[in-house]
This record gives structure tokens, C-alpha cells and sequence, in this order.
């Protein structure tokens, strides 16, 4: 993943995702983060702007947070909405800067396995459970797909927005959740939203 590729959109990106999703995305992403439980050491790859991060800590004040953005923007973005009491090590970067040193309560990827092809997408899911403690929780949120052909098509005008925008190298969605379950993953839980093309699943190691 090239770093600093999303900084041209940083500023726009939420407002884009509400345009196209309404309260989709956000809504997903937050819906397991109850599932984490207090002070627990938690690892974030691909935070974006905060909002998540915000709604975490609101739930789990007493937690540690490494967060971990290839976009300088976002997280400048992701500071803003914290207060500066909050554990939080953020971190410019992408799994290739994972403390290994640590190892994590739970994981959080949200729309982030979607930015791998097949052939890396293994690495990179082998790379975070690696630093799981056993027993760990994994939420993981992104676009499945599925066979109406509005979804296709949406996912096919995507990928090629961020491909030209943020320089993104996949043309098409991996299989993320495939990816997750060859490494060990169980899906304990799932909640589909946006009539099924998003999926946010939690799962243990």
C-alpha cells in the first residue's frame, strides 16, 4: 500500500462515504466495537479520519490503542477528535510498521483488507493475527460480493475512484473473508448492512 495515497481525499472522504452510503458505513463499523472489552490493548489498521476511534473510546475510555495510518492527513484528522488523555500511539504507516513486541486483545481492519490482491492479502492477514494474543477478537468490516448487478457495478466505479485518486493497486475485491478463516479465523458474528454489500464480522483467533 502506498503511503500518504489517501491524503488527497482525507478532507472529503467522510463526506463521500455518507453521500454514497449514508449511515452504512459508520453504522458497521461501530456495531461490535460493545464486543471489546475494558482496558484491553487494541490494534487498529486503517483508522481513517477518527470517527471510529472516537466512538471507541467513548465505549472504552480505559483502553490502549495503536493506530496504525498510511494517510499523515487522516490521522492529523484523528487527533482532533480525541482527548489528549487517551492512550492512543499513532503510528504513519501500514502492517509492515506493526509493534511485534505487543501482543493485542483484539484487531480492528474496517475497509482496509479490500486495499490487498489475493496473492498478498494472506500476508497481510497472517501478519496481524500473528501479534493476536490466543482468544483474541478480530472486527473486521468491508464489502462483500454479492450478485446484483447494482453491487458489481458499484464495486467495479470504486475501485477505479481510488485507483485514480489514491494510486490503490487491486482492480477487483478480494477474498477477505476467505483469507481470515484460512488463518485460523472463526466468525463468532456478522451483521450484514446496505441491503448485503456490507459486512461487518467479528471473529476469534
Amino acid at each position: 500500500m502506498r503511503l500518504n495515497g489517501f491524503d488527497r481525499i482525507a478532507f472529503l472522504y467522510d463526506f463521500l462515504a455518507t453521500l454514497v452510503f449514508g449511515r452504512a458505513i459508520m453504522n458497521s463499523q461501530k456495531y461490535f466495537l460493545d464486543e471489546i472489552s475494558g482496558s484491553s490493548k487494541i490494534l487498529i489498521l486503517g483508522g481513517g479520519s477518527g470517527d471510529l476511534l472516537a466512538a471507541l473510546l467513548k465505549r472504552n475510555p480505559y483502553c490502549e490503542v495503536w493506530y496504525i495510518e498510511a494517510s499523515k492527513k487522516m490521522i492529523t484528522l484523528s487527533i482532533s477528535k480525541i482527548k489528549p488523555e487517551c492512550l492512543v500511539h499513532f503510528i504513519h504507516g501500514t502492517e509492515q510498521e506493526i509493534p511485534t513486541s505487543i501482543k493485542y486483545d483484539a484487531a480492528i481492519t474496517n475497509f482496509y483488507l479490500d486495499l490487498f490482491t489475493d496473492p498478498f492479502l494472506e500476508d497481510v492477514v497472517n501478519r496481524i493475527q500473528s501479534v493476536l494474543k490466543p482468544g483474541a477478537c478480530w472486527l473486521a468490516t468491508d464489502f462483500i460480493k454479492g450478485n446484483p448487478w447494482w453491487q458489481k457495478e458499484m464495486l467495479r466505479i470504486m475501485y477505479w475512484f481510488f485507483s485514480i485518486t489514491c494510486h490503490i493497486e487491486p482492480k477487483q475485491l478480494p477474498d477477505w473473508t476467505g483469507s481470515m478463516e484460512k488463518a485460523g479465523g472463526k466468525e463468532i458474528k456478522s451483521k450484514a448492512f446496505y441491503s448485503g454489500f456490507i459486512k461487518t464480522s467479528l471473529y476469534q483467533y
